[in-house]
């Protein structure tokens, strides 16, 4: 075999993997966006406003503003964040974790089964902060903007021009970085311990009832430990920021804590929990599917 031609057969082994699970995470985007939109524009209203009455903010945004710039506020930049972030994600999330299993030392895999996730959701977390951080937070103006006018026109007025308007897209960074980073360690983490735990060999397919069941238990340690992260960001990003943006996370946190209590930190888990399920329903599977394609199907001890 000539040198030309093994250059090409490697090639074909880096990219396959690469664009299959590019395809299949914009097709799970595509497929999963109008409802995942709906629970996070309700959890983000309800984060901003305090207020639990689910009802009331529905009817509010309906009657203030009709179903598109209403009840789907925020849409349009969802979709550029959810088709971004899947295009990058899958192969992230299924060949990071091969990657380290491979420069990993064989004592610390065998003593931290579980490590190859943590350390493939720290890279995903430090990568997609700094990448979706703009997006994130013009997003989360939309959700919760009271104004008629333009987001971007009315950002870029309030900050008084290009230098405060760009320090503005990054409004929340530091509170992101550590919620992504909890967020993904915990997610991959839980969801590798979970889907293993009902395999008796690493190529065994799920059933329906496991896939389920896989969604429930992953859902639950994250609304207990990244929702009050989550929190904290929408009150960095939100439209009414004024009293906190420039507060240190620390800080942030007690301002939560003295004003709404240990609740306050958990407003809108309802419709996160409900957002988590629909996401997992159709993210645990096609994880499954891709790690035993092209990732690192290990049985946990």
């Amino acid at each position: 075999m000539s040198e030309r031609t093994q250059w090409i057969y490697k090639s074909k082994e880096i990219l396959k993997p690469i664009l299959e699970t590019q395809f299949i995470g914009v097709s799970r985007a595509i497929l999963g966006l109008p409802m995942d939109h709906f629970f996070d524009r309700f959890k983000t209203l309800i984060q901003a406003s305090q207020n639990n009455n689910f009802k009331q903010l529905f009817l509010e945004s309906y009657y203030r503003n009709g179903i598109f710039r209403g009840i789907f506020a925020g849409f349009s930049s969802q979709i550029s964040i959810q088709l971004f972030k899947q295009y990058y994600r899958w192969p992230m999330m299924i060949l990071i974790p091969r990657l380290y299993m491979q420069i990993l030392p064989e004592k610390i895999k065998e003593s931290a089964p579980a490590l190859h996730k943590g350390l493939a959701g720290i890279t995903i977390a430090l990568f997609e902060s700094f990448v979706t951080c703009p997006f994130e937070r013009v997003k989360c103006q939309m959700m919760t903007q009271q104004q008629s006018k333009s987001v971007l026109k009315y950002m870029w007025e309030h900050d008084g021009g290009i230098k405060g308007f760009t320090r503005d897209l990054f409004t929340g960074m530091e509170v992101m970085v550590l919620k992504q980073v909890v967020s993904w360690t915990n997610y991959l983490y839980w969801d590798h311990r979970v889907r293993y735990y009902f395999k008796r060999h690493p190529s065994q397919k799920l059933t329906v009832k496991e896939i389920v069941l896989c969604s429930i238990f992953t859902a639950i340690p994250n609304i207990v430990i990244v929702q009050p992260f989550d929190m904290i960001k929408t009150q960095f990003q939100m439209e009414n920021n004024d009293q906190i943006k420039n507060l240190s996370i620390w800080n942030a946190f007690k301002k939560v804590y003295y004003e709404k209590g240990i609740p306050g930190f958990y407003a809108g888990w309802q419709m996160r929990f409900c957002q988590f399920m629909f996401q997992a329903l159709l993210t645990t599977p096609v994880m499954d599917y891709l790690e035993r394609l092209h990732g690192v199907a290990q049985k946990v001890q």
